[in-house]
């Protein structure tokens, strides 16, 4: 009976206390549902998330999971979400990804796997057909390892960061012909090949700040990226002109190599087709409003046609009386008569 009594005096207390403002009740926090440019976007932004959320909206378009405690990505992650087109996993704990976990996202343009634990990109990505910028920077890149990749890749590639991965030397991911910014700053780079260039042929704007490219290196990349009309802002500065004998020019290893002949082929060739697609549907578009015009121009004959003979068969028909078929009839004779068909 006591103890009844104590449990009771220890409720009523905690009540009091709180009722004061003295305990105050810990915030249930979850996913929210938004919308940005019309997309439909869900932000599990710092939930303390071990895994991927299976109950959230199927459709959901933009999915925000950073700054959580994912450690594993599995194949049945992403599954449910195959509609999303902009995926930020920055921030977390992954440190393993298994084969096919990015697989059903064939609409993914944009991911963030950056601030991760990861020891190599998983080559999935590289053959999603919609992906244009990866962030991939601040993760344990140092054994890099691509062979298993399958050139070329499917994703149009636009941006990529690879910064602050201690990489050695940039990762050979064959021809990309779309790519026009790439951030490898923070990198050793000390194993730097000017032909790695040589596969990006729409390069505008690269960053090697605070790497340690040697003085031939920089030498090169400057001249490269100044024939190719980009600005070398991002290049660490050299410090003195090497001679050409010590510091061969690098045209022969970029952009007169048949590998950057073969990414412009293929650029122009993507640009074609763009070209072509957009033609194609210009005039298709224009034939299905032909055709609607037609369909309707002749829809409306058709309801004309069908109202005329609907009054035509309305009205009474009139027949030359006999008495008017007199042959010497005289023109002071009384006017014609009509006789009325009766049916």
């Amino acid at each position: 009976m006591e103890l009844h009594w104590q449990l009771l005096t220890f409720i009523v207390c905690l009540q009091l206390l709180h009722s004061a403002g003295f305990i105050i009740q810990s915030e249930v926090r979850k996913c929210t549902y938004g919308h940005i440019d019309k997309l439909l976007r869900i932000r599990c932004y710092d939930l303390d998330l071990k895994e991927v959320p299976q109950n959230l909206k199927s459709s959901v378009e933009v999915l925000d999971l950073s700054h959580n405690r994912i450690r594993k990505l599995k194949t049945s992650s992403f599954q449910r979400y195959t509609d999303i087109k902009f995926l930020m996993l920055y921030d977390n704990m992954i440190l393993s990804v298994e084969v096919g976990t990015f697989e059903p996202l064939t609409s993914l343009q944009e991911i963030d796997l950056s601030n991760n634990g990861l020891t190599t990109i998983p080559l999935e990505l590289f053959q999603l057909p919609r992906l244009r910028n990866l962030y991939i920077d601040s993760n344990e890149l140092t054994s890099l390892n691509l062979q298993a990749l399958e050139k070329p890749i499917r994703a149009p590639l636009e941006y990529l960061n690879v910064a602050g991965c201690e990489l050695q030397e940039l990762p050979d991911l064959g021809i990309l012909p779309k790519l026009w910014q790439l951030n490898a700053s923070m990198n050793p780079l000390q194993n730097f090949r000017i032909d790695s260039l040589a596969n990006m042929c729409h390069l505008q704007v690269i960053d090697l700040t605070k790497s340690q490219l040697s003085q031939c290196g920089c030498q090169q990349v400057t001249n490269h990226l100044m024939m190719l009309g980009a600005s070398p802002k991002f290049v660490p500065v050299c410090l003195e002109a090497l001679d050409i004998r010590e510091c061969p020019l690098p045209y022969n290893r970029t952009i007169h190599s048949p590998t950057f002949a073969s990414c412009q082929t293929t650029l122009q060739f993507a640009e074609t087709r763009s070209f072509w697609l957009f033609g194609a549907g210009c005039f298709g578009g224009v034939c299905f409003v032909l055709l609607i015009v037609i369909f309707c121009v002749i829809h409306c004959r058709r309801k004309r046609a069908q109202r005329r003979k609907r009054n035509a068969q309305k009205r009474k028909p009139f027949v030359i009386s006999p008495r008017n078929a007199i042959n010497n009839r005289q023109p002071e004779d009384e006017p014609l008569h009509c006789d009325i068909a009766r049916k």
